[in-house]
């Protein structure tokens, strides 16, 4: 189960089985909370099945989403490493199953593979820099650009190289992409169908196709 996940691969058989044997399993429908941001983490997380949304709300309600993780994956393992409450939201996007390893015993293990931390931490610090990034980009302007931004970071991510160009691999909603920029599905809606009757992008089951990446990023205003 763990072993799907890279940065397990050079784990030893039997510590792979006491983090296997310790680990709780959970189930969780689509917009059920996982954490809320200021929660104690109570064990390193692991993304068995669909996708989560890590998130921040400001003082309004409004939430703005820093980064959609995918299965298998982790999350959540920078407050778990530095000691400190989660710094934003997780919720599931799709149904979701979660394997999460108690504190103690991921410590433990984790403290006898020095590179392990170092594999996380870099992980993790890739992401938070993207979270930053995308709270920049949300106080743009330009609704287009942030949208735009999204797309590209999405494709940055899931992108694959299809006959008719970049395919993001990764059913998304016009409600998800709002959230992502910072704005309402209508708009959403409204600028990726704009998007779509001037040739830049395709869609296909919820899935998006950006036709020409060099034309695509030139929408991006300074």
């Amino acid at each position: 189960m763990l072993k799907s996940l890279a940065i397990f691969k050079n784990l030893k058989e039997e510590d792979i089985e006491t983090l296997e044997k310790n680990l709780k399993k959970s189930r969780f429908k689509n917009r059920h909370i996982i954490f809320n941001e200021g929660d104690a983490p109570e064990g390193f997380n692991v993304l068995l099945k669909g996708k989560v949304k890590i998130s921040k709300f400001s003082q309004n309600g409004r939430e703005i989403i820093l980064e959609i993780v995918d299965a298998p994956d982790f999350f959540g393992a920078l407050a778990l490493l530095k000691n400190f409450p989660y710094p934003a939201s997780a919720i599931a996007i799709d149904d979701c199953e979660i394997a999460t390893i108690p504190s103690y015993t991921f410590l433990q293990i984790i403290n006898k593979y020095p590179e392990l931390y170092t594999e996380i931490l870099h992980h993790v610090t890739m992401r938070l820099k993207s979270g930053i990034e995308s709270l920049k980009n949300a106080a743009l302007v330009d609704v287009l650009s942030r949208i735009v931004y999204q797309i590209l970071k999405l494709a940055d991510r899931y992108g694959e190289k299809v006959s008719e160009g970049i395919l993001i691999n990764l059913k998304i909603t016009k409600h998800e992409l709002a959230e992502m920029a910072g704005t309402t599905t209508e708009t959403a809606i409204r600028i990726i169908s704009k998007l779509k009757k001037e040739g830049f992008i395709i869609e296909q089951n919820r899935k998006i196709i950006i036709k020409d990446i060099k034309s695509f990023l030139n929408l991006l205003k300074n």
